[in-house]
């Protein structure tokens, strides 16, 4: 046991170097369960419906009510992309805009 703990104080840098191959090991197999489980996720199943099965003629609110909020989101969307409608404050956005770059123009220092 002593000549074990020996050796290994006497050659530190392959105790690092074994210590950072078991780390990447570990990294490289937690990765892959990961990834192997977000595509476990991703794969929805599907249903087959099958002629014996018989349809039914209900409304389902869950759907129209995710189509409202889809559709608002959508609006809320467009009304981010739009500028400001004050003029003052398209001008000064329009000036910084269309305006030389700051490189070009003097810092002011007093």
């Amino acid at each position: 046991m002593m000549a074990l703990i020996e050796w290994l104080l006497n050659n530190i840098f392959f105790v690092f170097v074994f210590a950072a191959f078991v780390s990447w090991v570990g990294k490289r197999i937690k990765m892959t369960e990961e990834t192997v489980e977000k595509q476990q996720q991703e794969q929805k199943p599907t249903v087959v419906m099958t002629e014996e099965e018989p349809r039914t003629r209900r409304p389902v609110k869950k759907e129209k009510e995710q189509m409202i909020v889809s559709q608002r989101t959508e609006e809320q969307r467009v009304e981010r992309k739009q500028l400001p409608k004050h003029p003052l404050v398209q001008g000064v956005i329009f000036s910084e805009v269309l305006g030389p770059p700051r490189a070009k123009r003097p810092f002011g220092r007093k």
